[in-house]
């Protein structure tokens, strides 16, 4: 036998340095994957504009004051038309009232009809009916953009590119809604359309890239304190969807400080005290909420919380004044109002009259939102089997989300298909590891 062969020590260190630099890489790729850490909340700095809720809303309703000054002068001339039309909008992402809403479509239709076609104030238009819903409105108005001889401005290439985004995404196109972000943002990047990247990402299964997107705005500058309230509003989201119930809780509070007087801010901070074990703190928030703001949502989620407590009668009382706001909101703006409505129904009220609505809606707008709901509505109304045929058009659409895969779980355990409902429940769970938590129950404002 020859000698014993010993080791290359040679070959034994470039083996290692070639481990090491393998690790090395992995671990490159693994943290860009993850991103930077969250900002602190104390690193987030406002640049300018109101400093509470109160504020907001007197800025805006001097805008829409000062808009119809303006029309005033000229009562036919589309660009006044347009000027209010977008400050009752405006008024309107603050104070959530449906009337400002309502008026807004109206001096829009209004404006287009005045303006000599292509000329009009085409993707404000369009803007103020993707809010409120009316996707073939928005087409038209589209169109009329498209057949303008001017070349567009890069702010208005971006806009027209990001409404396109949000037609396609209502409509279920994630591909095309994709897409149409990305050539909004080569245009010109800005802070809207990476949250709407954010929110194609969490829909699309991706919470990470949604949580860095989100992350990258709140460390923007020159943007105020309304937006950077409403941004953390959207991590805590991102982070419900997650399961991470303490970070949804330091933004939801992060944005209640930033931004005081916010009654969206603060549903957040109550339905969080209930995460957090203090159901009666959560209820007595909602209360406070309610005597400075009677918003049917607000309505919604306390009637739900006492419900959840076996506080019948108190929950019917609340919900019964929800139903009544809610009807009110479907009467002015139908498609905009619609959803909710539905979700109101489901949890509250009538399956059998959330059925039709939901129908009309998911036709719409068949996005995976849409389809979820209308799924529940058939499951809770006796058919199942439609149910699950429209989760899978859901699915189909790209469309990834806990809540689907619960509502799957649902449907497959009353079709007595057990395997199928646990298999949905593993993968609500691989999404959102509370998924299945009955605290989760609680989650109102910012579920998926």
């Amino acid at each position: 036998m020859g000698e014993p062969r010993r080791p290359s020590w040679p070959l034994i260190l470039l083996a290692a340095v070639v481990l090491v630099a393998a690790a090395s890489i992995a671990f490159e790729r693994i943290t860009a994957r993850h991103g930077p850490p969250d900002p602190l909340p104390s690193e987030i700095a406002p640049w300018f504009g109101p400093r509470t809720q109160t504020e907001a809303i007197a800025a805006a309703d001097n805008g829409v004051k000062s808009a119809r000054e303006r029309l005033k002068i000229a009562p036919q001339e589309w660009l006044r038309l347009e000027i209010l039309g977008r400050a009752l909008a405006a008024r309107f992402r603050i104070s959530g009232d449906y009337a400002d809403l309502a008026e807004a479509d109206a001096v829009m239709a209004q404006a287009m009809a005045v303006s000599e076609p292509p000329a009009g104030p085409n993707l404000s238009r369009a803007v103020i009916a993707v809010l409120a819903h009316k996707l073939d409105k928005a087409d038209e108005a589209m169109a009329r953009f498209d057949r303008q001889k001017a070349e567009p401005s890069p702010p208005e290439a971006a806009d027209s590119w990001t409404i396109r985004g949000d037609i396609a995404f209502q409509r279920g196109d994630m591909k095309a809604a994709r897409i149409a972000y990305a050539r909004a943002e080569e245009a010109e990047s800005n802070a809207a359309i990476a949250l709407r990247q954010a929110m194609l990402a969490l829909r699309s299964g991706d919470p990470e890239l949604a949580r860095r997107r989100v992350n990258a705005v709140l460390r923007a500058e020159k943007l105020n304190r309304l937006i950077k309230a409403q941004v953390a509003l959207q991590r805590a989201g991102v982070a419900y969807a997650t399961g991470d119930w303490k970070t949804a809780g330091i933004w939801a509070r992060f944005a209640d400080g930033f931004f005081p007087g916010s009654p969206l801010a603060q549903a957040y901070v109550a339905q969080q005290h209930a995460l957090e074990g203090d159901v009666p703190g959560a209820i007595t928030r909602y209360n406070a909420i309610l005597s400075a703001h009677p918003l049917p949502e607000v309505m919604d989620a306390l009637a739900f919380t006492l419900r959840l407590q076996g506080k019948g009668e108190e929950s019917r009382t609340w919900a019964a004044r929800a139903g009544t706001l809610w009807a009110e909101r479907f009467r002015q703006m139908p498609e905009a109002a619609a959803a909710h409505v539905v979700e109101h129904e489901l949890a509250l009220g009538d399956p059998a009259r959330a059925l039709p609505i939901a129908k009309a809606d998911a036709e719409r707008r068949p996005h995976g939102a849409s389809l979820i709901l209308l799924a529940r509505a058939q499951l809770q109304t006796g058919d199942p089997r439609a149910a699950l045929a429209t989760l899978d058009r859901a699915e189909a659409t790209g469309w990834r989300s806990a809540g689907l895969y619960r509502a799957k779980a649902e449907i497959h355990a009353a079709l007595g298909d057990d395997g199928s409902a646990d298999d949905a429940r593993e993968r609500a769970s691989a999404i959102n590891p509370k998924a299945n938590d009955p605290a989760a129950r609680y989650i109102w404002f910012g579920h998926d």
